[in-house]
């Protein structure tokens, strides 16, 4: 009996690392603060000939500017502006914590933008992302990485879409 349960246990850790491993999105948790944070999300998409990265942003108040940019710092030093355009703002669900009688709402808000990118700077984007950086408001989000999380993934994720004329 115990050892039926460790093979299921290991059954669903490997369905779970390979679903994780096929995902369409690079993601990260940024919280500086223990009173703020966001999820942010990437992803490339490929409209008539031009590529975009498509960036969003989940939290409790930061929202995309009309006309945002996107920095990027690559591991190599070379620094990469985006242009782009936001997409739109959608209130996600409420949720809130209860302490004794009081109670404490919070809500969220998904705000998305596409950037305009060239197959000649994903290549740079192979090198590894050191630090990006979106501009919002009221303040703009801003990571430093350590080691690369999204550089090589979003250049693969250039490479599927790259690939999705010749398969279809």
């Amino acid at each position: 009996m115990k050892h039926l349960v460790r093979y299921i246990i290991i059954a669903i850790l490997m369905v779970a690392g390979f679903s994780f491993g096929m995902a369409q999105t690079v993601r990260y948790l940024h919280k500086p603060l223990s009173a703020e944070g966001c999820h942010v999300e990437y992803n490339v998409s490929k409209q008539d000939s031009l590529y975009y990265i498509i960036a969003t942003v989940t939290s409790d108040r930061l929202v995309f500017l009309d006309n945002p940019t996107m920095k990027i710092r690559t591991f190599k030093d070379d620094v990469i502006t985006l242009e782009g355009d936001a997409i739109g703002n959608r209130n996600g669900a409420s949720f809130g914590y209860s302490f004794g009688n009081v109670g404490i709402s919070e809500s969220e808000i998904k705000s998305t933008a596409q950037f305009y990118i060239t197959p000649d700077l994903f290549l740079l984007l192979k090198d590894g992302v050191a630090k990006v950086r979106l501009s919002m408001r009221p303040m703009n989000h801003e990571r430093t990485f350590k080691k690369d999380k999204i550089g090589v993934a979003l250049y693969q994720l250039y490479l599927d879409a790259k690939d999705q004329d010749d398969n279809f």
